[in-house]
């Protein structure tokens, strides 16, 4: 086992072909173990676990990017999407040019790393996948593992040319509202859309959205978190009232889960967003409307403050 790999995304370029995973469907946003085992060498695959987790153990090669670095705090609002100016810098610090194909990971049930993918995709980087059961599923198949860092070869001149219509700001959101042309989708707990966890200035949800959590679109296989098949995704989408004839805006509390849900929908060929600023953003602004406030959920026993970042 390499202690060290140094990464030169000029080679990465020159022998990965797209074809793997040109099939329509979850394969153009999502990999498996057994797709990346085989192209590992020839993609940049990055971590987004807390440092420390990847330094007790990661994926042979991979480089590490904690959530810190792609997540930004603008006008008081948490968890943004960076900017241009900042999405290039990491991508030069990092050895990531706009033809490297990257593939992110975190543990099997962290929706982190669609948050980073999502990033990647929404600043046009399209050659950009989720590694479907995260670290977990890669460890326990016996894959190559590594505790030493792995040495980056930083580049220079990364330059965000587009930006893809993935995503929603607050006021979008708010004009979307009672327009039958687009559906609000809440991905959190149930208690959190209820009103009953309270996370920000105010609980409840947004007028008129829909609720499923995101990880009904999960299933378990061997005790690790992947993917359903897609034939089931549709079915229970649908039964939720989330449809392809009209637009989707998912969030949740910080646009972590909703990315993994709008990750899906895209691969799914839905016309969807994510909205970064999500409830924490929703909430705290007053003139943005809520159901069910924590007032009304205060008066119930049950009700909590929560610790959860997502």
């Amino acid at each position: 086992m390499n202690r060290f790999r140094i990464i030169t995304a000029g080679a990465i370029v020159l022998i990965f072909s797209l074809s793997t995973t040109a099939s329509a469907g979850l394969k153009d946003y999502f990999v498996d173990t057994q797709w990346l085992d085989s192209n590992r060498e020839k993609v940049v695959v990055v971590d987004v676990r807390n440092p420390i987790r990847y330094l007790l153990g990661h994926i042979e090669g991979a480089i590490n990017i904690h959530r810190g670095e792609f997540l930004s705090t603008r006008h008081g609002t948490k968890s943004l999407v960076p900017t241009a100016d900042e999405f290039e810098k990491l991508m030069d610090r990092n050895g990531i040019t706009p033809e490297t194909v990257v593939v992110a990971y975190a543990q099997h049930d962290n929706p982190y790393m669609a948050r980073f993918i999502w990033t990647l995709r929404f600043h046009g980087h399209d050659r950009s996948y989720v590694l479907d059961g995260g670290y977990e599923k890669w460890d326990d198949e016996n894959l190559p593992t590594d505790a030493f860092p792995t040495i980056i070869s930083p580049t220079s001149g990364y330059t965000v040319t587009k930006s893809a219509d993935i995503r929603a700001e607050g006021d979008y959101v708010l004009t979307r509202l009672n327009n039958p042309t687009s559906k609000v989708w809440d991905v959190r707990r149930k208690s959190e859309y209820n009103g009953l966890e309270v996370r920000a200035d105010r609980g409840g949800h947004i007028p008129g959205a829909v609720h499923l959590e995101w990880d009904n679109l999960l299933r378990e296989e061997n005790g690790v978190k992947v993917l359903k098949e897609e034939e089931e995704i549709e079915l229970i989408l649908q039964a939720a009232g989330i449809t392809r004839d009209v637009e989707i805006i998912a969030h949740c509390q910080t646009g972590i889960r909703s990315s993994y849900a709008t990750l899906v929908l895209l691969s799914l060929g839905y016309n969807a967003r994510n909205y970064d600023g999500s409830w924490l953003e929703w909430a705290n602004c007053k003139n943005y409307p809520v159901e069910d406030s924590h007032e009304q959920a205060s008066l119930d026993p049950g009700s909590t403050r929560s610790v959860f970042s997502w």
